[in-house]
């Protein structure tokens, strides 16, 4: 049997790791070795050293002997793609209303590694209409209070990790993690405008876990209306309504 089959990569193994999880993703049970190593043209033996090295990082799980199946790790990747892709569609039209509303810009964040991405940004532009735009504002995660918002839900352990990384205290991110719950908002000064400001609410999942922050950022320093704190956190709610949020205050 041959190896010789063409990968769209320009490094082989992955091309032919590729191949071997799209094979098992098309199969409704477990597959065999031989039927594996059939479908994809991989020598049993390439096939089953790759297999092994995926079953190591959970992407595929072993199901009896010689028998392999997709792993549970990829339904958990999967999951942290379709909460980030979904949030960003459902929030564009409530972040347009609430821009509509306090006639302030309205961004989106998302969690990336140790910073937090601005996704989406709804303005005006000076002709009157109304834009929304992707970004790609980068920000450290524990310098603002976006990235802070994204945190509420880690573990000690990772706060930890995360504050010796940016040389802060992990007790006292960890104080200021819980006045942000406490208050159910965060403030910051808006990045590079000074004398601006922003204000900060999670957005949940179905599972109640933190998938983005919500920032309506305030050309001025000179407080936030408390309705457009409410406007901000109703839009929020809507969202995380939206991605199968249950309020626990309705309960």
């Amino acid at each position: 049997m041959s190896d010789s089959r063409p990968d769209g990569t320009s490094i082989q193994v992955l091309g032919r790791m590729f191949a071997l999880l799209d094979t098992l993703a098309h199969g409704n049970e477990a597959m065999s070795l031989k039927s594996i190593s059939e479908q994809t043209s991989l020598h049993p033996s390439t096939a089953h050293r790759i297999l092994n090295d995926l079953a190591t990082g959970g992407l595929v799980e072993r199901s009896g002997p010689g028998a392999y199946r997709l792993g549970i790790r990829l339904v958990a990747l999967g999951n942290l793609v379709k909460a980030r892709l979904d949030v960003r569609d459902l929030a564009v039209r409530p972040m347009q209303e609430l821009h509509r509303v306090t006639g302030q810009s309205v961004s989106l964040f998302v969690r990336h590694d140790e910073e937090a991405l601005c996704v989406e940004r709804t303005v005006s532009e000076r002709s009157g209409v109304q834009v929304t735009r992707v970004m790609g504002l980068r920000l450290p995660i524990t310098g603002c209070a976006a990235g802070k918002v994204l945190l509420l839900n880690e573990s000690a352990l990772v706060l930890s990790a995360l504050s010796q990384t940016a040389g802060l205290r992990a007790e006292s991110l960890q104080a200021e993690l819980s006045q942000i719950r406490q208050a159910g908002l965060a403030t910051d000064v808006e990045p590079g405008e000074p004398g601006s400001q922003t204000v900060v609410v999670p957005i949940h999942d179905d599972l109640g876990g933190v998938v983005a922050s919500l920032a309506l950022n305030i050309g001025h320093a000179r407080g936030v209306p408390p309705e457009w704190q409410e406007a901000l956190k109703a839009c929020a709610q809507r969202i995380s309504l939206a991605l199968g949020w249950q309020d626990p205050s309705a309960n």
